[in-house]
């Protein structure tokens, strides 16, 4: 696998792992659920609804219905379906069904998005260079701990899809967006 693989890869495993962990806090947990999407752009958009993709259309950052959805988006699923299909390994030995299993279980783990209802939310912001969210509650570390090219994934939003995203949520909360 190319460098790229292994680092969407790591993104996933970040995910899943970030997701599952917990440390001590005394405000109430928010609730985080994982679901598994091979093709995102599938899911009808209603008004209101917004989807924004990172610069390097990598990932993606939605707003659908009640719940804020991020995960890889779905040009880069496709690709890593072509890349990790597992219908064009040859072969019937032990190494041949390995290498299915290893692309099978790739395939899987990146399909995974990360789901927190709205209602999580208490505030969210775009302060000039990333996607900033206040929580009503302990933080999930989904959002803030996720790196993509060494940044905050937070941070590889265009500042027009950023404010686009920020204002969505707020209209939906009800709330007005800062100047």
């Amino acid at each position: 696998m190319r460098s790229t693989h292994l680092s969407l890869i790591v993104v996933a495993a970040a995910l899943l792992t970030v997701a599952c962990s917990h440390k001590e806090d005394e405000r109430p947990e928010i609730p985080v659920k994982l679901s598994r999407s091979t093709d995102t752009s599938r899911y009808e958009m209603q008004p209101g609804d917004v989807r924004i993709a990172s610069v390097d259309s990598g990932v993606d950052l939605a707003l659908l219905g009640d719940t804020i959805s991020g995960g890889l988006s779905s040009k880069t699923l496709a690709k890593v379906k072509h890349e990790t299909d597992t219908a064009a390994v040859k072969g019937s030995g032990l190494g041949s069904e390995i290498e299915r299993m290893v692309k099978g279980t790739v395939q899987n783990a990146l399909a995974t998005r990360i789901n927190i209802p709205l209602s999580a939310v208490k505030d969210v912001r775009y302060d000039g260079k990333k996607i900033v969210f206040e929580w009503n509650g302990r933080p999930p570390k989904t959002f803030g701990n996720i790196k993509t090219d060494k940044k905050d994934v937070l941070e590889s939003f265009s500042a027009e899809d950023a404010q686009r995203f920020v204002a969505a949520v707020r209209a939906r909360k009800g709330t007005q967006l800062e100047k």
